[in-house]
């Protein structure tokens, strides 16, 4: 029998339809949740992100159902459903291959910034979303035998594709990407649907051994290649440490040396700086801030105990360790961050220095309220990636409860344009602490119009000791002119607060 002739016969799957329904919905749900991994070295993560991750693999998904169901009526073949899962594995592969030409893909660098992300996201997500999305409704016809027996064999399918799409959920995000990194998750749902298509309709009985081995040489290929640039990949980021490996030639042999200075990038957030040499070396402005507010509170070598909202490269708990007496604690809710620093930034054991991996609102709440810190540091707050239940009322009273009467809350804040959400910060910590303020920037006041980092010192008493910070008129008079909320627990809108920065973020990876 020839293979036109076959394809134009209909076939049944019986039980194993279900097999292959809960099968291709779990590939989807994988794609779908390392597509917001595989953009954020380049978009970071943000609702915008996961927004358009969301919206165009359901469109996908509908797109492909409505294909689906025309080529169930037309073509109800097992040949149809294996071209099907060969196409798919063949789009999944391209997924990395379109990653690496993105640069060449931008839109002009005036379009909006969700624009931008949603079309990035498209071009990535929409083929293979719509392909997978075409198998369901051809399964159910390939089950049909009559119509009594419709409502029995669609339930059965959806049943079996919504539990195919949780456990793909779930594995992906517990297990996956954080044990094979993201492209190799991606080669392995290739390498899935692949089979998918083999068992479908094996190509041996049709003139599609060609294509399967091509398809399947292109996933041994990319597997074998596929490199995502990170050091590390964690359920949280793309871990990367530049330059992570440094060699040289002595005397004829290639020796690895020590760089003088390591950058921590967090996807594409460039988060810290050590100098090995020099590892007390502050490198960063708002470090340098820090350290004056803390020379004001307390003299070196006096007690001061802190906590630490982030750890990151961990060079300013270094710092106050080396300076203070006194314990430090430091939340770190990613415990590859924590890995990374201490393979390649120096990160060391300490008596003092109190590691904890876990979300600092979370810890700062399982502490009895007569555990208390002299410095509380808000550093979890990189560029457009806010983590927004760090930034409301309800935290910032937790902070102030954990703070004794003479001390500080010192929050690292990136902003720019319009500076609502900076605006929006400082009327939260006013509703909590009696006395807030901004450290006066190097930019100087009123704000610059291009993205700055800014310090804002919270306390419940007035400074012993004056620090050098923007005057209380001029910014009253900042917040007049300008747009600004209070954050809550219910509203806490960071990402729409933060979309000028997102956009001049985009814009200025486009010029580079």
């Amino acid at each position: 029998m020839s293979d036109d002739t076959a394809t134009r016969q209909p076939d049944g799957l019986g039980r194993s339809a279900l097999a292959f329904a809960f099968a291709g919905s779990a590939c989807l749900l994988v794609l779908e949740i390392v597509a917001g991994r595989l953009v954020a070295p380049r978009l970071g993560v943000s609702l915008y992100t996961w927004t358009s991750v969301i919206g165009v693999v359901l469109a996908g998904v509908s797109l492909g159902n409505y294909l689906g169901g025309v080529l169930a009526d037309r073509r109800p073949t097992r040949s149809t459903l294996g071209l099907l899962y060969l196409a798919a594995a063949a789009s999944s592969v391209l997924v990395l291959g379109v990653l690496h030409v993105m640069d060449w893909l931008d839109l002009p660098q005036g379009s909006p910034p969700l624009l931008q992300v949603l079309w990035v996201v498209a071009l990535l997500f929409l083929l293979p979303s719509t392909i997978l999305g075409a198998p369901t409704p051809l399964l159910t016809r390939l089950c049909l035998h009559n119509v009594d027996e419709t409502g029995r064999v669609v339930g059965r399918i959806q049943a079996a594709a919504a539990l195919g799409s949780i456990f793909g959920t779930f594995l992906t995000g517990f297990f996956l990407i954080s044990t094979f990194g993201t492209r190799h998750v991606v080669v392995g749902v290739a390498a899935i649907l692949l089979a998918l298509s083999v068992v479908a309709f094996p190509p041996w009985r049709t003139r599609r051994t060609a294509a399967v081995g091509i398809v399947g040489a292109a996933i041994l290929a990319t597997g074998w290649l596929s490199s995502s640039g990170c050091t590390r990949e964690s359920d949280y980021y793309c871990i990367r440490v530049d330059p992570a490996r440094v060699t040289k030639t002595v005397n004829g042999r290639t020796v690895e040396v020590t760089p003088p200075t390591r950058s921590l990038y967090l996807d594409s957030l460039l988060h810290s700086e050590v100098n090995l040499r020099h590892p007390l070396e502050l490198l960063y402005d708002y470090e340098k801030q820090y350290a004056a507010v803390l020379g004001r509170l307390v003299p070196t070598g006096g007690r001061l105990d802190s906590f630490f909202i982030g750890g990151g490269g961990y060079v300013f708990p270094h710092w106050v360790e080396a300076r203070y007496a006194g314990n430090i604690t430091v939340a770190e809710i990613d415990p590859a961050v924590t890995g990374v620093s201490r393979e390649y930034l120096g990160l060391h054991n300490s008596q003092r220095l109190q590691l904890v991996t876990n979300d600092a609102r979370r810890e700062l709440q399982s502490l009895p309220a007569s555990t208390q810190f002299d410095a509380i540091f808000g550093d979890a707050f990189d560029d457009f990636s806010v983590p927004y239940h760090l930034t409301t009322r309800e935290f910032s009273r937790l902070v102030a409860l954990h703070l004794r009467p003479e001390g500080a809350y010192l929050m690292n804040v990136v902003d720019g344009s319009n500076h609502d959400f900076l605006r929006s910060e400082l009327r939260t910590l006013r509703k909590v602490f009696p006395y807030v303020s901004v450290l006066e920037p190097d930019a100087g006041w009123p704000p610059p119009s291009w993205r700055n980092t800014y310090v804002i010192v919270a306390s419940k008493t007035r400074p012993a000791t004056p620090l050098k910070t923007v005057s209380d008129t001029a910014l009253a008079e900042f917040d007049r002119n300008g747009h600004g909320l209070v954050l809550t627990d219910d509203r806490a809108p960071v990402e729409q607060l933060l979309s000028p920065v997102f956009g001049d973020a985009l814009k200025q990876r486009s010029r580079s």
